[in-house]
């Protein structure tokens, strides 16, 4: 599998944009080295528990499924204590996926493969390196204080809504790898929490179809919704779920599940 095949348009518009930046790649590449990679890696080994083979077999074996189909190299899984569901990936010299506890006492072992390949799908894509760029926005606005609100606001917008592009990708990766109907169940849970919800595995998108009407209803409706959600990291949970129907329905996405 490679990036091109499973990326969103808007997020590879953006990250060609980011590559077009001179000098952008090798500056990210020693901060990632040298810093914020080396940082956070330290800070897991310290307070976290490395999933391995003695200690967590099935979720290992879950990886090395998962990163064999996709083609990329084994990233190292933590686990934290945390009550958020919730999962990330981070690096690009030795890349890495934090998982927390909430997450894997609510989804099962086929939801966990979606999560997993979620995230491997950021690293296939390279997200964790272009997304320094926002990181260095997010300095600049604490360092100007309010002479940066007028000056990088519409750059970190900017940034906000590539960052919730990216994640439609990741769930293409993901939707390829456990399949999209265990995807559409596993957003089940990550939008409600419960650890059997037994209701429709396409209750959000059939969701997302009225939410789409209630937006277009008005255009009073239209600005309250998009001004929600300018600052948000993820993409709404209907929306995510209404990308990966639309997916499943083209020929990328059919020749990827035949061929991994």
């Amino acid at each position: 599998m490679e990036a091109k095949d499973i990326m969103h348009p808007e997020d590879a518009k953006a990250i060609q944009m980011i590559r077009n930046i001179k000098g952008f790649d090798f500056a990210v590449k020693q901060m990632m080295k040298y810093g914020y990679e080396q940082k956070i890696r330290g800070s897991l080994l310290a307070n976290s528990l490395r999933a391995e083979p003695r200690n967590h077999p099935a979720l290992c074996c879950a990886l090395k499924k998962v990163v064999k189909k996709i083609g990329i190299a084994q990233p190292e899984l933590f686990i934290i204590n945390s009550p958020d569901v919730n999962a990330a990936t981070f690096g690009f010299t030795n890349p890495f996926i934090i998982i927390t506890s909430s997450l894997l006492n609510t989804f099962t072992i086929d939801e966990v493969v979606f999560v997993l390949a979620h995230e491997c799908g950021h690293l296939l894509c390279r997200h964790s390196f272009y997304n320094m760029l926002l990181n260095c926005v997010l300095d600049l606005r604490e360092s100007l204080g309010f002479i940066s609100e007028a000056i990088l606001s519409p750059l970190y917008m900017a940034c906000m809504y590539w960052r919730r592009r990216r994640e439609f990708s990741a769930d293409r990766c993901a939707a390829c790898v456990a399949g999209e109907r265990m995807s559409q169940q596993a957003l089940l849970k990550l939008a409600s929490g419960i650890p059997n919800a037994n209701v429709n595995p396409y209750q959000l998108v059939e969701q997302a179809r009225e939410y789409h009407r209630f937006k277009k209803d008005s255009w009073w409706n239209r600005i309250q919704q998009n001004c929600s959600i300018i600052y948000d990291t993820h993409p709404l949970m209907c929306e995510r779920a209404w990308e990966i129907d639309r997916w499943k329905n083209s020929w990328q996405y059919r020749s990827l599940r035949e061929s991994i």
